[in-house]
């Protein structure tokens, strides 16, 4: 798996990741998740940091989309962390696709109580939206959960806002109500692209995080203060095929944007 590792990383370096799919190789999700902890350990060894994670294929549109039928996850890196308003080359990219959703910062480890009440959970310090980036390439067959995950569940990167930090929002609103968000909406050059509104935002928060704590846990790890998480689009996988801005507006949480160039 090192040697696979080794490859993949240089691959993913080169903006062409998973091209070993191409060549035949297929992997189960237990695979694909080692070779994704193997290039993480490298990526580390050489001085990269991991910061948190993405909760990938949580809705019905993107399962469909991408020919998975469950959760996935990917790490998340300083490195590939970008300030609102940031211009990027979509020649770093493969096929470069988007999705817009909310992001958290926990304050520590979620507990079973965080897991099951309604609303925001309050192991959350911060809720912000973000911008994820995507190298949207699936070089098998057939798409398979195991390349997805290999390929860090396509993650490349996100542009984060500012968000509201949870001491901003009334205590009981957090525990009890599932309406604090009033939707979310993507725009492409100024010109509305996607939308959601209502409760599945806020619930979309703590099904992500239920299911990321018990994976986290599977691999002997933990979820801790600090981390980000990037917990999952309700709407479709958008691709970005040429020059443009994009901008997602999360009420209350802000906003965030980013300009796509050549």
């Amino acid at each position: 798996m090192r040697q696979w590792a080794s490859s993949h990383l240089s691959d993913y370096d080169a903006h062409q990741p998973g091209t070993m799919f191409a060549k035949g190789v297929v992997m189960d999700v237990a695979q694909g998740y080692e070779l994704q902890s193997a290039v993480s350990q490298l990526r580390c060894d050489r001085g990269e940091r991991v910061i948190g994670y993405k909760v990938g294929c949580t809705s019905p549109t993107i399962r469909a989309q991408l020919g998975i039928h469950h959760c996935v996850t990917g790490r998340l890196y300083a490195s590939e962390q970008h300030a609102p308003g940031v211009t990027l080359s979509r020649k770093k990219f493969a096929n470069l696709a988007i999705e817009g959703e909310l992001a958290v910062e926990l304050s520590r480890e979620p507990d079973k109580k965080d897991l099951t009440t309604m609303g925001i959970p309050t192991c959350v310090a911060r809720v912000f939206p973000v911008i994820e980036l995507h190298h949207h390439v699936m070089r098998g067959e057939q798409p398979s959960a195991g390349e997805l995950i290999a390929n860090n569940a396509l993650h490349a990167g996100f542009i984060a806002g500012t968000g509201i930090h949870t001491t901003n929002i009334d205590s009981e609103a957090i525990a009890d109500s599932p309406l604090i968000s009033s939707g979310l909406s993507i725009f492409t050059d100024n010109q509305l692209h996607a939308e959601c509104s209502g409760p599945a935002l806020t619930q979309t928060i703590r099904s992500s995080l239920k299911w990321l704590t018990a994976v986290v846990r599977e691999r002997g790890d933990r979820l801790r203060a600090g981390q980000i998480i990037l917990t999952g689009s309700i709407p479709n996988l958008i691709p970005i095929n040429g020059d443009c801005g994009i901008r997602v507006e999360a009420s209350p949480f802000g906003n965030v944007d980013v300009k796509f160039i050549t």
